[in-house]
């Protein structure tokens, strides 16, 4: 699972434990709203409604309702998983409501509406179309089975059920317009619901990257701060080394401690070199300008920054070396440096590792593939964290990864991992360029 995959359970699980008490109130609410409805109709109209079966539909949503509270209690993915079942038994309680008190003459038939909304809030068009076609099937239900009541046609007598052996007009207008009202909703709230679902997506991504930034601008300071406080003692040590090469150089038999003088001045101008690229390079290429610059001049520098055995073992594959793109020369050559030597690390010493490019339209494409052991998935989900190396001591900080999506990221594309034990892995290095901004080859 990537950390967006895990962002967005974490997510779908927050929203499930925000709205899932705001639906079992709502539901409290409705008990309470039949009840009433149920006593003023037979006590303060004087109508004629069969009062155990009603009070026994309304019995079985507190029921149903009292098990949703205590499930939302004790697990949300639980009663998210109920959720469906509980919006279509509300349905089916409130066609038997209607159904017990006046059918499709009830002027609370419009509550359908109510569950088409729910269902489109919390299942998303397809869920909403699907409840808003059983409420148009359990009103269309109502026209042949219901228990008419004195007012449908005495006070009401414009909603009478039938008029001459056929269905009124009006209460197929009224079916009609609910189904259309329906259907409308489903649309629209699923569609907003979908909208907000994304821009919290998006909002979850730009956090993960502000975060990275974050980690990125730290180290850039403690790599600039090494480089600052080191630079002056290492040169130090080049020129007290070599001032000891030319005295031992000068001694008889002195031969070893003169290698060693260089020694120490060669591991010093490493030392140099690797602070200068920490300073320079862990700022992500943010202050390098845009040039023009041909794929394979790209290519040609990551490999020129290798030694001779590792250069022998990269196989290049470019059918267009000669385009070119604007972008930061340097920062994109050091990020695929990242990625070749961590493949050439991780591929058996006969093996190559192939860097290939291509450019598509807006889109450069940098892969790099090994033939290394691969990763498991528990390490493929880490890899890119800064500090995260499965290297023994010494071998590397585990930044390469790091730094290679951020200057991917930097240059609005991406960094994709395909691995498995076993298998190699493939890393795709993407870049986006203005197509205005291309050159012909």
């Amino acid at each position: 699972m990537t950390d967006l995959d895990a962002g967005r359970d974490v997510g779908e699980q927050t929203e499930g434990s925000v709205w899932l008490p705001w639906l079992v109130r709502l539901r409290w609410g409705a008990v309470v709203g039949q009840l009433l409805t149920v006593g003023v109709a037979r006590w303060a109209f004087g109508l004629a409604v069969p009062l155990a079966p009603l009070l026994a539909i309304v019995a079985a949503t507190t029921a149903s309702n009292a098990v949703l509270a205590r499930v939302s209690q004790r697990s949300v993915e639980r009663a998210n998983a109920l959720t469906g079942a509980v919006l279509i038994a509300d349905v089916l309680l409130l066609t038997a409501l209607l159904g017990l008190s006046g059918g499709p003459a009830n002027p609370f038939s419009v509550l359908y509406l109510v569950h088409v909304s729910l269902a489109a809030l919390l299942f998303g068009f397809r869920g909403s179309v699907a409840i808003a076609g059983l409420c148009a099937a359990a009103y269309a239900l109502l026209f042949a089975v219901h228990v008419p009541v004195a007012w449908d046609v005495a006070a009401h007598p414009g909603h009478a059920g039938h008029e001459g052996g056929r269905i009124g007009l009006h209460l197929q207008g009224m079916w009609v317009a609910t189904a259309v009202a329906a259907l409308t909703i489903a649309y629209f709230v699923a569609r907003t619901a979908a909208a907000l679902r994304e821009r919290d997506a998006r909002l979850r991504d730009l956090e993960r990257i502000a975060a990275r930034s974050e980690k990125l601008v730290a180290l850039s300071a403690l790599a600039a701060g090494a480089a600052h406080e080191l630079g002056s003692p290492l040169a130090t040590i080049a020129v007290a080394s070599r001032e000891l090469e030319r005295a031992a150089e000068r001694l008889p038999g002195a031969d070893a401690l003169a290698a060693d003088a260089r020694l120490v001045r060669a591991e010093a101008a490493r030392c140099r070199e690797i602070l200068a690229w920490m300073s320079g390079d862990a700022g992500a290429g943010s202050g390098e300008g845009f040039d023009a610059v041909e794929l394979g001049t790209v290519l040609a520098a990551v490999v020129a920054r290798l030694d001779a055995d590792d250069r022998a073992r990269v196989a290049i594959d470019c059918d267009e070396p000669g385009a070119k793109i604007r972008a930061p020369r340097a920062a994109l050559a050091q990020a695929l440096l990242h990625l070749v030597r961590n493949g050439l690390a991780a591929t058996p010493s006969a093996e190559a590792v192939r860097l290939a490019a291509a450019a598509e339209g807006a889109l450069v494409r940098f892969t790099v593939s090994d033939r290394g052991a691969g990763m498991a998935a528990d390490v493929l989900a880490r890899a890119g964290e800064p500090f995260f190396t499965t290297r023994p001591p010494g071998a590397g900080m585990g930044l390469g990864l790091f730094l290679s999506r951020a200057v991917a990221e930097h240059l609005g594309g991406r960094l994709a991992l395909d691995s498995a034990p076993g298998a190699g892995t493939r890393a795709v290095l993407e870049v986006r360029v203005d197509p205005a901004a291309r050159e012909p080859a």
